[in-house]
């Protein structure tokens, strides 16, 4: 399912710029083409068709500090909000055939999907960020901030409680999502970053700022 072609701006409501379609972590969106001083974009992404638990309302995405959630389209009669990084939450259910949506992380990014492989296709994006495994467990690594700067947690915290800090000396060897080579940590004209060292045949970068 698409957006009706009616509700797509073609001209950006801020600035009077014309909008150009482009591809981000979480899909496509309609950027102005006076970016960065015009930040607007128009998200392109289909409906979620995911009905809220508590209202029966249709699932929205929603951006916070703590990155991209659903939420009820009903807010703010409903409060429901499902977080896919988050543990312990009430069940979502698909929109296709009833089944329960379970997280799958894998070198395509990250996607709600259907538990009822055998008989339901369907999926949802959730990013297209690439996810570094945990070499401690089968978590994954997530950007945090400390009160030291950016470190690396796992997913599975507090199960887990691996960590990688970039400023250490004590390197532990990451695994590229992408190809496997091991990562290092490097220093370019925007600041620190994570970089495969299969370079230039993999150009995997992770942005540590």
């Amino acid at each position: 399912m698409s957006k009706n072609d009616s509700e797509i701006p073609e001209i950006c409501p801020n600035c009077g710029s014309p909008l150009q379609e482009r591809e981000g972590k979480y899909g496509k969106f309609l950027g102005c083409t006076k970016f960065p001083e015009c930040r607007y974009i128009f998200d392109l992404t289909p409906p979620t068709r995911i009905m809220c638990p508590d209202c029966g309302k249709e699932l929205v995405w929603r951006g916070g500090k703590f990155g991209r959630f659903l939420s009820c389209s009903g807010y703010p009669q409903c409060e429901f909000i499902y977080n896919p990084e988050s543990k312990n939450q009430k069940e979502i259910k698909c929109p296709d055939c009833n089944s329960k949506l379970v997280l799958d992380i894998s070198s395509k990014g990250t996607y709600l999907k259907c538990s009822n492989t055998s008989d339901c296709s369907y999926e949802l994006l959730v990013t297209k960020e690439k996810k570094i495994e945990c070499p401690v467990c089968d978590g994954y690594l997530r950007k945090r901030k400390g009160q030291y700067g950016t470190f690396f947690g796992c997913s599975n915290y507090p199960d887990c409680r691996f960590s990688f800090d970039p400023e250490r000396e004590d390197k532990v060897l990451l695994k590229c999502p992408e190809c496997g080579h091991p990562l290092d940590v490097r220093e370019g004209r925007f600041g620190k970053f994570l970089g495969c060292t299969g370079y230039p045949d993999c150009k995997f970068i992770l942005n540590l700022s």
